[in-house]
C-alpha cells in the first residue's frame, strides 16, 4: 500500500520582533495550528528579543541569522506580516523567493512599502483569507510518495530527463536532467511519484543550486534512507552548462545540511 508523505504544509510567520512585532507573529502562529498546520517556530531554542542593542554581538549576529534563515529553509511557505519595518523578515522572505518558495504578505493594516508586496506572491488582509491561500497552496504541495522497502538493503538510480525550472534572473526556462541514487532503509520512493514531483517546479524561479538542495532535502525527509545523491545537469545557458552535485549520508556531517 502506497503511503502518502503528509499533505500538511510548514508555515513559517515572519515579522518585525526588534520593533515591537514578536505578539503578532505569536497570535498568527496559534491560529495557524489551530487550523491544523504545522509551524515552524524560529523563537524555539533561539529568542533574541531582549537584546536592544547588537552592535557589540557580532558573533551572536550570524548564529541568529543562520538559525533563522535555516528555519526558513525548513518551512514550505513563507507568511510575511508586512505591516511593521522588519530587515530580518524582509531578508527572510527575500531569501525563500529566491529558492522558489511561496511567500504570503499578511497585511491587516495599510503597507507604506511596495517592498514586502512586491517580493510576495500573494497579498491577504485577514486570517480567513491567508487560510484561503494556504488551502489553495496545500493542493498544490506535491510530495515524495514512499513504499514499505521489504527488499532489503540495495541501492537504486532513477533518472528524470523533463525537468524544467525558471531562470530567477531572466525568468526563461532552465531544463536538466535530474539524477536520484540512494540506499533505502525502512521506506522506498514509490518512482511513479517522481515525475508529478519534478514537474511542480516547471514555474518556479530557482537557482540549480537550490533545485538540488531541495530534491535531496525532500527525499531525506520523505525516505529517511542511509545514502542520497542528486545530480542536475542543466543544459547550456551563455555557453556554459552546470552540473550539481550533492550528497547526504546518514549520521554524517559532511552534506547532511538541509
Amino acid at each position: 500500500m502506497v503511503d502518502l508523505l503528509s499533505g500538511g504544509l510548514r508555515v513559517i510567520v515572519c515579522g518585525s520582533v526588534g520593533y515591537g512585532g514578536k505578539e503578532e507573529i505569536l497570535r498568527l502562529q496559534d491560529a495557524l495550528r489551530m487550523a491544523g498546520y504545522e509551524v515552524v517556530d524560529q523563537f524555539e531554542g533561539a529568542d533574541y528579543t531582549g537584546i536592544e542593542d547588537f552592535r557589540d554581538f557580532r558573533e551572536m549576529c550570524g548564529k541568529i541569522v543562520l538559525w533563522d534563515l535555516e528555519r526558513c529553509r525548513e518551512a514550505d511557505v513563507v507568511v510575511f506580516i508586512a505591516t511593521r519595518p522588519s530587515f530580518g523578515a524582509t531578508v527572510e522572505s527575500f531569501f525563500s523567493a529566491l529558492k522558489g518558495k511561496p511567500v504570503v504578505a499578511y497585511c491587516p493594516e495599510e503597507v507604506r512599502s511596495p517592498w514586502p508586496l512586491y517580493i510576495s506572491s500573494h497579498t491577504v488582509k485577514t486570517v480567513d483569507e491567508l487560510l484561503t491561500v494556504l488551502e489553495g497552496l496545500k493542493k498544490e504541495h506535491v510530495k515524495i510518495r514512499t513504499l514499505p522497502n521489504l527488499q532489503g538493503e540495495h541501492e537504486a538510480i532513477f533518472t528524470y530527463s523533463n525537468f524544467t525550472c525558471l531562470c530567477p534572473v531572466t525568468g526563461t526556462p532552465d531544463r536538466a536532467t535530474i539524477k536520484v541514487r540512494y540506499v533505502p532503509e525502512e521506506r522506498l520512493i514509490e518512482y511513479e511519484s517522481l515525475k508529478e514531483y519534478f514537474e511542480t517546479f516547471k514555474d518556479k524561479p530557482i537557482h540549480h543550486e537550490e533545485v538540488v538542495a531541495t530534491v535531496l532535502s525532500d527525499v531525506v525527509k520523505a525516505v529517511e534512507p542511509k545514502l542520497v545523491e542528486v545530480e542536475a545537469a542543466f543544459e547550456e545557458r551563455s555557453g556554459v552548462k552546470a552540473r550539481v552535485t550533492k550528497t547526504w549520508r546518514k549520521n554524517d556531517q559532511v552534506g547532511s545540511s538541509l
